[in-house]
Formats: structure tokens, sequence, C-alpha cells
């Protein structure tokens, strides 16, 4: 089972990098927000690419969060019957989910990587402003963050086959400190 922990553990930690790094997008996003306010309301100077950039930026962040926040558990759930359900029946029901999840996921990719590809192809660009930046860039963000997803999905999976199954295995984020958690979803743990 050491293999599967090593695994589990790059994994997790994949997606751990991924939603760190990206965070810091949200930084970017309100630097180019605050220099069009300025440029606008201040400077009477309105910029023809700052919507379009925070655009970008906030699709890009939304969509590379997908595999920090499966990471964490942090996806909406309906709990009325799973939290009344024991460790292996919540495991069975998160079998179910994720092998449902890593098909729609595999659909998916495959038709993000062919509007990834179709964009490069005639280097599209934006039609929107009369900036008209190339977008074929930030579509490939999209087979990308559906690659991680599915990535953290396969990971998941295995924690609840493991678990339905009552094989036991180590499993990382069993052994995180407190302090690596976000407070809001330890004491959800707790309840």
């Amino acid at each position: 089972m050491k293999g599967v922990t090593r695994y589990l553990v790059a994994q997790d930690g994949l997606s751990e990098f991924v939603g760190r790094a990206i965070s810091w997008l949200t930084l970017a996003m309100i630097g180019v927000l605050m220099l069009e306010i300025v440029a606008r309301y201040f400077l009477n100077a309105p910029t023809i690419w700052a919507h379009e950039t925070s655009t970008m930026l906030y699709g890009a962040f939304c969509m590379l969060a997908g595999s920090y926040t499966l990471r964490h558990r942090s996806h909406v759930r309906s709990e009325v019957i799973y939290g009344l359900l024991g460790p292996r029946g919540k495991a069975f029901c998160d079998t179910i989910i994720f092998t449902l999840g890593l098909i729609v996921l595999g659909i998916f990719f495959k038709m993000a990587v062919e509007f990834a590809a179709q964009s490069w192809s005639v280097r599209e660009y934006s039609n929107k402003s009369i900036w008209q930046p190339v977008i074929y860039p930030i579509k490939t963000v999209i087979p990308l963050a559906v690659g991680l997803v599915i990535l953290q999905n396969i990971a998941e999976l295995l924690r609840s086959v493991l678990v339905m199954l009552g094989i036991p295995f180590d499993d990382p984020r069993e052994t995180e400190h407190e302090t690596d958690i976000d407070p809001e979803l330890l004491e959800a743990a707790k309840k």
C-alpha cells in the first residue's frame, strides 16, 4: 500500500500546488481592475484591454481551481442521505459519483481538447472589443483544468474504493496538520 500512499501524496501535492499557484491570479485581477478604475475615473482615459484581461484571468482562475477544490472536498454536495451513512456507505456513494464523474470528465476532456485545437488552428482572437486579443492560449486552459480534475478524481475514486472494500491504507489527508486545513472545512468535518 506504500505505492498507493505515494500516489495519493503526489496527486494531492499537485492539486495543492496548482491551487496555491493560481490563487495569485486574484492579485493580478485586482491589479488590472484597479488600474482600470484609476485610468477611467481619475485620468478620464479608460483602457481597451482591462475588462477582457480580467475576464480571462477570472476564467482561468475558476477553471484551474477545480482540482484544488476536489482535493479539499469542497464541492457542493447534498448530504441529506449521505450524512446518515457510515464510512463504507459514503465510500460506496463516492465510488458511484467519482466513476460517473470520470466518464463525464473524459467526454468533456475530449471536447475541450478539440475546442482548444480548433482555436489554435485558426489563431482565434476575440471580437468582443477593439483590443481583439488572441484567445487560443486561454482556451488551452480548459483541457488543462479538466485534465487536472480528472487526475484528482482518480485519486478520490481510489480512496473511495479502498474504503468501500475495507482495505486499509494510509490516507495522507488524515495526517495533515490542522493548520494546513481551512478552519471552516475542519469544523464541517467534525460535525
